[in-house]
């Protein structure tokens, strides 16, 4: 009886330390560290945006998620190559340092012939993806051009406007310095209106990271799977 009675009593006092951690971390520290950013506009929207998809993926909600070697016939020992630390891929989240390393994943165990990306912005997911697939495949990567005469036809966010506007002063990608770098082929354009005809069923690899609002999410995906071959 006083086992019990333990129990209940040790099951009752997690529950309450949880609700408490819960009330303090997620509700008075979530929202302070939120007012704390309000003189920076762009990065408070990041830090919420990003908590939303935090919650998302630990209620469960949004697309099923499987392993990679689920999907994928990955052989038990794979190298693959990284680049150095550029910018907000791996500076303070260790979220996109996973990112790249199941990018560079797909790319050795693929092994695509053709690759098609949406959203250049630095090109490192272009040399990225130059780096880790075999010597004659061809990487195209499609991105606004980097001056005022193509604007986006379609909604964006505020952290799609921030990058807009980054990368209107700056046209330096790191592919370009880089002896892979000639497998990469930038492309201009809005990818809403841009003609993806020259492409229609012989993509091996859609990697879709432009615009992040819905309407550019949808019309980059439909264009994705009309591009893409059977089996890619």
């Amino acid at each position: 009886m006083v086992r019990e009675v333990y129990t209940c009593f040790r099951k009752l006092s997690q529950i309450v330390n949880v609700i408490r951690a819960s009330l303090v971390s997620g509700f008075i520290g979530g929202n302070l560290a939120t007012l704390a950013l309000l003189r920076h506009p762009s990065a408070a929207m990041g830090y919420i945006q990003y908590g939303l998809f935090g919650w998302r993926f630990i209620s469960g909600q949004g697309l099923p998620q499987s392993h990679f070697h689920e999907l994928f016939a990955t052989p038990k020992y794979v190298s693959i190559d990284l680049l150095p630390t550029i910018g907000y891929l791996t500076y303070w989240d260790a979220n996109y340092a996973k990112d790249v390393f199941y990018l560079a994943l797909l790319g050795r165990v693929l092994s695509p012939k053709i690759v098609f990306e949406i959203g250049t912005l630095q090109g490192y997911t272009a040399l990225l993806f130059a780096l880790n697939t075999p010597r004659d495949t061809i990487i195209y990567t499609l991105d606004l051009p980097p001056d005022d005469l193509c604007s986006p036809s379609l909604p964006t966010t505020i952290i799609d406007d921030a990058h807009i506007t980054a990368h209107a002063h700056s046209t330096e990608y790191l592919y370009r310095d880089h002896p892979a770098g000639t497998k990469v082929r930038q492309l201009y354009g809005d990818s809403a209106q841009f003609d993806f005809t020259p492409y229609h069923e012989k993509v091996d690899l859609f990697f879709i990271d432009g615009a992040h609002s819905y309407e550019y999410v949808r019309s980059d995906s439909l264009n994705a799977l009309v591009c893409t071959r059977r089996g890619g």
